[in-house]
């Protein structure tokens, strides 16, 4: 053998030598980073808490068993839902294997993979186990750079599922994966669920084409800010108090970006068609905007948002005070920087005829004092600026007053209206532009309420 040969051999040798105590420090790392990891997620999610946690690590791998359960802020919302009693000890367990790098399983570079499954209570896993087989409800695979970073995939399989009371789930599966950045600072990922049903003998859900794609980074603190966008093809049902209802083809979007200390939000939604009992909807639109938000100030309000939500325990008075106060302290500051609402368009059609609404609401100069209370009620007068129009098409308005009971008040206060100058009646539609500036209401130009005639 060669001397080129020898030293190739004994740096093999050192190497598998040295692969175990690698493998070793490549266990407390990644164990480290785990934890970390998961605190994240706890943090952003008030509405979790850890219940227990089983780490064993071992040479080469290493095991986890994590079980969450539900805070008690979103036990409440279940419950205000209809949830049953038993509630209280909802709770889903995550099991993991972690293999350790450099060479998990040897079948990768990286500092570690991680397979996860979801394991489901004893008594759903029955009802799949002739399903499924011996495929897990949920499982994700992970790998982790030894950088940080990571990327994720999450698939759950389409199934059919009976259940005791009559209800029949049919879940058509689920894809999903997700790449973070090393330090935290940026993540991207995109989900789809092509169909979720839900039926009763008192009615049901269907859910149909559910699909999101994001990308964030981090800009203030834990603050992240990017694009999302999420569409659903279809959500129908039926209950017995409302009937049968169909959104048809939903889509929204969302952009934000920093400029600064500050940053814009604008948000796009769209719906092609709603029905719900006699009332048919089409063509739905929503965009508004926020613009020039303090960064730092609304990123501490949802720190302080999320820790009441996390403490609230079984006192909803004392969380009510504690939003409050988050709202107060850094919704003062927010104002201070004079930031904007802009609903650039509120619409929709009826076989009738169409709606459309804009506005735009500001308060810019206003100080500490002006936003002290009581005194806050009249510098908000004072400093709101708001403009708008709205424009109704004639049939339609006649519909929404035959809904409202056809009020002849109401329709001789409209007729006033047009003839103060409030509104403008044309051939096809009712139009009015509202302004208010400097504590003074003027529509189509006109102060409102009218002057007092002279003695």
């Amino acid at each position: 053998m060669n001397r080129t040969g020898k030293t190739l051999l004994a740096v093999g040798g050192v190497i598998v030598l040295a692969y175990p105590g690698i493998a070793w420090m490549t266990g407390i790392a990644i164990e480290s980073r785990i934890q970390h990891r998961e605190q994240q997620l706890l943090d952003q999610a008030p509405y979790l808490r850890l219940v227990s946690r089983e780490y064993h690590r071992g040479v080469y791998r290493s095991t986890e068993i994590a079980t969450y359960g539900l805070g008690h802020s979103a036990l409440k919302a279940l419950k205000m839902t209809g949830g049953a009693p038993a509630l209280p000890a909802l709770t889903l367990t995550v099991a993991s294997t972690i293999e350790h790098g450099p060479l998990p399983g040897l079948h990768a570079v990286a500092l570690a993979t991680v397979d996860s499954t979801l394991i489901v209570p004893a008594a759903v896993q029955k009802e799949l186990a002739g399903i499924l087989g011996s495929t897990p409800v949920l499982q994700a695979h992970t790998s982790i750079g030894f950088f940080g970073g990571a990327s994720s995939s999450l698939t759950s399989p389409a199934f059919n599922l009976p259940l005791a009371d009559g209800t029949t789930l049919a879940w058509g599966g689920l894809t999903s994966s997700m790449t973070t950045s090393g330090s935290g600072a940026s993540w991207s990922g995109q989900l789809t669920a092509p169909r979720l049903a839900l039926r009763g003998p008192q009615g049901g859900l269907e859910l149909s084409g559910l699909e999101y794609s994001g990308s964030q980074k981090k800009a203030f603190d834990d603050l992240y800010l990017g694009t999302g966008n999420l569409t659903l093809e279809q959500l129908k049902g039926s209950s017995a108090r409302s009937g049968e209802y169909s959104l048809e083809r939903i889509s929204v979007a969302s952009t934000s970006k920093p400029d600064g200390e500050f940053f814009d939000l604008r948000v796009d939604a769209s719906m092609d068609a709603a029905s719900i009992a006699a009332v048919q909807l089409k063509n739905l639109t929503y965009s508004e905007s926020f613009e020039h938000i303090d960064g730092p100030s609304f990123a501490a309000m949802m720190r302080a948002i999320r820790v009441a939500q996390r403490q609230i325990g079984g006192n909803p008075a004392q969380f009510q005070a504690d939003l409050h106060a988050a709202l107060r302290q850094y919704g003062v500051q927010i104002l201070l920087h004079d930031p904007v609402l802009d609903i650039r368009r509120l619409s929709f059609a009826m076989p009738e005829g169409s709606l459309l609404l804009s506005a735009r609401i500001s308060a810019p100069g206003l100080s500490s004092s002006d936003l002290q209370w009581p005194a806050a009620i009249a510098a908000l007068q004072k400093r709101v600026n708001l403009t708008a129009d709205l424009r109704v098409d004639n049939g339609l308005l006649r519909k929404l007053l035959a809904m409202g009971g056809a009020n002849p008040k109401i329709s001789a206060q409209l007729t006033a209206f047009e003839q103060q100058g409030y509104l403008t009646a044309g051939s096809a539609a009712v139009t009015t532009h509202v302004d208010f500036s400097g504590g003074k209401l003027t529509l189509n130009g006109h102060p409102f309420p009218p002057a007092a005639p002279s003695p």
